[in-house]
């Protein structure tokens, strides 16, 4: 009886160690068949970490980044209303996580960029805190100029953008949204400035050249 009893112990804590493993590698599973570009069996092991609460803001983040590589933008939305909330709660326990901050302000700008949502105060909001804690990330400053060069703030948006140059000047993403935000506030000779800069020293990899040339001509133009 005794080693009946031992047999089933074992055999029970067999099978929660095997649970417990699965559950810790089913969002590692999921990033593997995202990377193997079997797309539909990412999203439905996404949403089982989510359905699990295992890693789930993460699950939430990559699936929304899939949905939007894929073009399925209505399902990447429907799956933001589900994940706002969700972020919400997780920062007002730890609002030191800039991480989550910024995923979130990210979640705020895509929605707005749509033109069907107006959350770039939400947007503006959610990079604030994160630079709060990481005040020095250019990639959240970069969004961050983003956002207020869309809220009609270019001013504070060219600050931030020349911040991050005085500290990185071959970030030609920062650079490029600077010319963009001068053009914008007819500053042109100094957005042509930056543009030819752009245009001497961007790698030929630098997906954004077509944009460059087209803006600079406008400039040109316009100056």
């Amino acid at each position: 009886m005794r080693r009946f009893l031992v047999a089933i112990f074992l055999s029970l804590s067999t099978l929660f160690l095997v649970s417990e493993i699965r559950a810790l590698d089913l969002f590692e599973e999921a990033m593997a068949a995202k990377a193997s570009g079997d797309a539909e069996r990412a999203l439905r092991l996404f949403e089982e970490c989510i359905a699990e609460g295992k890693r789930v803001l993460d699950a939430f983040w990559e699936a929304g980044l899939l949905l939007l590589e894929e073009g399925k933008y209505r399902r990447a939305f429907e799956l933001s209303e589900r994940a706002i909330p969700v972020f919400s709660a997780h920062l007002e326990a730890h609002p030191e996580d800039h991480v989550n901050w910024f995923r979130l302000g990210y979640i705020f700008e895509l929605r707005s960029s749509t033109g069907y949502f107006r959350e770039w105060e939400s947007a503006r909001t959610c990079l604030t805190r994160a630079l709060e804690h990481s005040p020095e990330n250019s990639f959240y400053l970069l969004h961050l100029g983003y956002v207020l060069y869309k809220m009609g703030e270019g001013e504070e948006a060219e600050e931030t953008l020349r911040g991050i140059l005085l500290r990185e000047p071959l970030n030609f993403e920062a650079r490029y949204w600077l010319a963009v935000v001068l053009e914008s506030e007819r500053k042109y000779r100094e957005a042509e400035e930056e543009l030819r800069f752009l245009l001497e020293h961007a790698p030929e990899g630098f997906g954004r050249l077509k944009e460059i040339e087209r803006l600079l001509r406008k400039v040109e133009r316009k100056g």
